[in-house]
């Protein structure tokens, strides 16, 4: 698990953010043009569960957002934490806390599939895909992130293993956006876990990743 601040001030808010699989920083930094006041920290590469919120502990409030694999990692790493208390709120977008799962993530047999042919094609392809659309792919793939086909598979593999843990966590979501044009988690699938574990939701014409959403998320 990386952890890396975009933004650090003497602000008194943090946003705090879980990425989702085979991501990076470098595609993030235009987060820290829409918001002047609060910091920024990502967490990704979900290769272990490897969590220190010691970086965060001088923080008064925390905003957490967590969008696809991270919507399932945040649960198991914040119910841990000192910082737990200080969340005013926390996000779920194009993810549920199953990750993989039939009826409630990605289909196993899908994810299994993900492993078994892994290869730079295919991780372009899986970009385009989590894009939706060509505007929002060329502009992503400009600061693709710097990961090699060796640490997604190592990635994959564990986010595997730790879906199998099972998630004693009474860490609950403030609210969920899904993505109707979402191609990564079925939308139908996200409806059923939200459903379940009765946390609200809100459905936007969004595929699964939007930095127009993440914008409007960060405070």
């Amino acid at each position: 698990m990386q952890q890396k601040f975009i933004k650090k001030t003497d602000s008194d808010t943090l946003n705090l953010i879980f990425l989702g699989y085979g991501q990076d920083e470098r595609a993030f930094y235009y987060l820290n043009k829409s918001h002047s006041d609060t910091d920024i920290a990502l967490i990704y590469d979900y290769s272990d569960l490897k969590f220190s919120d010691e970086d965060y502990q001088g923080y008064q409030k925390i905003n957490l957002i967590a969008w696809s694999m991270g919507v399932m990692i945040a649960p198991r790493v914040i119910a841990n934490s000192h910082i737990k208390d200080r969340i005013v709120t926390a996000y779920a977008v194009n993810g549920t806390k199953e990750g993989i799962d039939d009826t409630l993530g990605i289909p196993e047999n899908l994810w299994d599939g993900t492993i078994a042919a892994l290869s730079e094609k295919s991780v372009l392809k899986f970009y385009r895909r989590m894009c939706g659309d060509a505007a929002c792919y060329e502009n992503y793939i400009k600061t693709r992130p710097d990961r090699s086909v060796e640490s997604l598979k190592k990635e994959l593999c564990y986010i595997k293993e730790t879906t199998r843990l099972p998630d004693s966590s009474a860490f609950s979501y403030t609210r969920a956006f899904i993505g109707a044009k979402d191609r990564i988690f079925a939308p139908q699938n996200q409806k059923n876990s939200w459903e379940k574990h009765k946390i609200p939701y809100e459905i936007k014409d969004i595929a699964h990743y939007s930095p127009d959403l993440f914008v409007s998320l960060v405070i």
